[in-house]
């Protein structure tokens, strides 16, 4: 039987260097950063998506639904352990909502690693020699009492727990796809990638 995969995109973040939302900001007139994460998953497979920290009256893409962030302007660690908590599922694939190019690809890889190895807590992909935490997917059973723990120490930077779990990383084929926009400037640099790519749009 296969491992059921839910998914949670992180839309909370305060977007200062960007000046406005970025989960509404569609960039280069091919749909919303939230829509595009959102495809990327239902293009991975997994049909239960959740957008923490969503404003509850913004209208969302198909399939998805606003769920609070349990730990507002607390940082992505929050809203991991947000997303570990609503999931239902054991698997969880957690992603920002920054990412203009994202395709399914990516998250495919990270489900197929996650269902091969039960005995980790989380699979990230690893891009130019780094782990990213928000390019994951986690295993609640694994992973949510220790982030859990170490966010009541005060911890806020996922990176900083990486060594003490059970991690596994992968490569990205198509680094591309995990471009990240947090200023206008970068809108700018990467505007000549959306020619050239066809990204879906809701």
């Amino acid at each position: 039987m296969i491992e059921e995969v839910a998914a949670a995109v992180l839309v909370g973040g305060r977007s200062s260097r960007m000046g406005n939302d970025k989960a509404a900001l569609d960039p280069f007139g091919q749909g919303t950063m939230l829509g595009i994460a959102v495809r990327a998953l239902h293009g991975a497979g997994v049909t239960r998506v959740a957008a923490v920290g969503a404003d509850p009256t913004r209208t969302l893409p198909p399939s998805t639904e606003a769920v609070p962030d349990e730990h507002p302007d607390e940082g992505p660690l929050g809203g991991i352990i947000t997303a570990l908590r609503w999931s239902p599922h054991d698997l969880v694939v957690v992603i920002a909502c920054d990412m203009p190019f994202l395709t399914a690809d990516p998250i495919s890889g990270l489900i197929s690693e996650a269902r091969s190895s039960p005995q980790v807590a989380g699979v990230l992909i690893e891009l130019d020699g780094r782990a990213q935490p928000l390019t994951a997917i986690w295993r609640c059973s694994l992973a949510l009492d220790a982030l859990d723990t170490a966010f009541a120490n005060g911890e806020r930077a996922p990176r900083r727990l990486l060594n003490s779990l059970p991690i596994a990383t992968i490569s990205c084929a198509d680094p591309d796809a995990l471009i990240d926009l947090d200023n206008p400037t970068d809108v700018h640099r990467y505007a000549h990638l959306a020619r050239d790519r066809k990204t879906g749009e809701f």
